[in-house]
């Protein structure tokens, strides 16, 4: 469950940025074979990300875990691919914000214990 839902995150990434790529005009140039390329292949990675996610609420007890995992690999993954390959500036500010989200949703995903009744 845990594999499938970090690859739901991964392959999200992923997806989007292809999508980014898509847009941008050092890499598209003025082909619109190019950018109709780019996006279709933006499709089919968001598709088999979408897949992934599925399959990950199918092995899960419930849909909290998955969509935890999800998200936080996403959210952490879009930010890394975000600085290196875009040169975009992340501060130590939002790595520090980022980590509190990714916490947050470790603690609402956690098991929780329940009491036992006598």
């Amino acid at each position: 469950m845990l594999l499938e839902a970090f690859l739901a995150g991964f392959w999200s990434s992923l997806g989007s940025t292809i999508g980014k790529l898509a847009g941008e005009k050092y890499v598209v140039g003025d082909s619109y074979t190019i950018w109709a390329a780019l996006l279709i292949v933006m499709v089919l990675v968001n598709t088999w990300g979408c897949r992934h996610y599925l399959r990950s609420l199918d092995a899960a007890s419930n849909s909290v875990a998955p969509t935890v995992v999800s998200a936080a690999t996403s959210y952490v993954l879009s930010g890394l691919i975000g600085v290196v390959f875009f040169d975009e500036g992340a501060s130590v500010r939002w790595w520090a914000g980022a980590m509190l989200i990714v916490m947050g949703l470790a603690l609402v995903a956690r098991p929780r214990n329940k009491p036992k009744s006598s």
